[in-house]
């Protein structure tokens, strides 16, 4: 039976790797029956590789309002696009991060809706999940929402986001709760549930295990991604990230320039730092809530007994902006983009003086020009008796 393969995250469980792997390797699917729809549409702030995102995405007019119709719109034309599909491939692979969130808050009915589809069209539907440990699925959301300057929550400190999301959000870590809600809609046998924990995936690789989960293991024909992507922020260029984000004044486009050197200043920082965002304490009391559920889902959808996640808590210190390395990291920071600055700055003038340089030149080649043109004999009588 041809199949519809959703992955709808968890968000930060190595979604955009995968969804890169996908595009990069587009023709390789479709020589084995798997196609990889490209997005239709645009949204502000999300990749096109997230090519599901015309089931959850909002629309906004040239007002800024949210434009209803024309959801509808790219819904049905998203839906064409997977039954055009299923004309010439097998199996068709969409996928997007903010669909777990979405099924709890944004669209509740979005599976029911799109099974309907699916049973009229004749296809079946795999939902493929990745879960990774709920207090770090926590705190990657809030790096991400500081990393992106996505809402008011990018501007938050941990400790308030900690707080707020377990009042507001509490759904998206009940894993056991939301699985059982797709599993009602699609049947428990075509519900697909991974670890976010490396020693547990295919061959060691996220990208192998996503692949084999979908029926096809990854050979030679394919073309291995060079890095991870969407790398997370240390902790103290996050806290740098916050601040910015609080400047009204800075432009998307500025906030992002700078972005650019805190994650270039990450990349050295990130191994060395040995503190938590939050205390041992305040970990292990959040974990406690979903023990129980966890274990649930080890059972009922991997098949296995003990727990979901290792309840291996380190007993680090509580990260403070007053750390030691924070100033080092602010150095850093500011000197990596004067020093940009100062370098743009140093080739914009060489250019300015080359064009200078090749401004006179032309402007002595038309002075020529125009000595000739005024005295045409002279110049003509010069050639003959030269």
């Amino acid at each position: 039976m041809k199949t519809l393969y959703l992955h709808i995250g968890t968000p930060k469980t190595a979604t955009s790797s995968i969804q890169k792997f996908l595009k990069e390797n587009w023709d390789v699917l479709q020589k084995h029956g798997y196609f990889f729809p490209e997005s239709l549409h645009m949204y502000p702030g999300v990749n096109a590789r997230r090519n599901a995102h015309f089931l959850v995405g909002k629309v906004q007019n040239e007002k800024g309002e949210r434009d209803k119709k024309k959801e509808t719109i790219y819904l049905k034309e998203g839906l064409q696009q997977i039954r055009d599909a299923f004309e010439n491939y097998d199996h068709v692979i969409l996928t997007d991060e903010s669909i777990w969130y979405c099924l709890s808050y944004g669209k509740k009915t979005l599976l029911y809706d799109l099974k309907k589809e699916a049973d009229e069209q004749n296809y079946q539907i795999k939902v493929i999940v990745y879960l990774r440990r709920q207090d770090k699925f926590l705190l990657s959301r809030w790096n991400q929402s500081v990393k992106q300057r996505t809402s008011h929550v990018s501007e938050m400190p941990c400790d308030q986001y900690f707080k707020m999301t377990q009042e507001k959000n509490e759904k998206i870590y009940q894993y056991d709760k939301k699985l059982d809600e797709i599993a009602k809609v699609i049947g428990k046998e075509n519900l697909i549930v991974r670890r976010f924990v490396p020693e547990s995936w295919r061959d060691g690789s996220i990208i192998h295990d996503f692949m084999h989960e979908i029926g096809m293991d990854v050979t030679s024909e394919f073309q291995e991604l060079e890095e991870n992507v969407n790398l997370r922020l240390d902790k103290n260029t996050t806290e740098i990230k916050r601040i910015l984000n609080q400047e009204s004044e800075f432009s998307e486009k500025e906030i992002s320039y700078m972005g650019k050197y805190l994650k270039e200043i990450s990349k050295t920082y990130i191994e060395k730092d040995t503190t938590e965002m939050l205390s041992k304490e305040e970990l292990q009391q959040f974990l406690k809530k979903y023990e129980e559920g966890n274990y649930r889902v080890a059972e009922k959808y991997m098949k296995e007994e003990g727990p979901l996640f290792s309840d291996k808590i380190k007993d680090l210190p509580k990260w403070s902006p007053q750390n030691e390395g924070m100033l080092e990291e602010v150095i850093l920071f500011f000197s990596k983009f004067m020093i940009d600055l100062k370098r743009t700055n140093d080739l914009q003038k060489n250019q300015i003086k080359d064009l200078k340089t090749e401004l006179r030149k032309t402007e002595t080649e038309f002075k020529v020009f125009q000595n000739k043109v005024r005295h045409p004999f002279r110049t003509i009588l010069k050639r003959i008796f030269r």
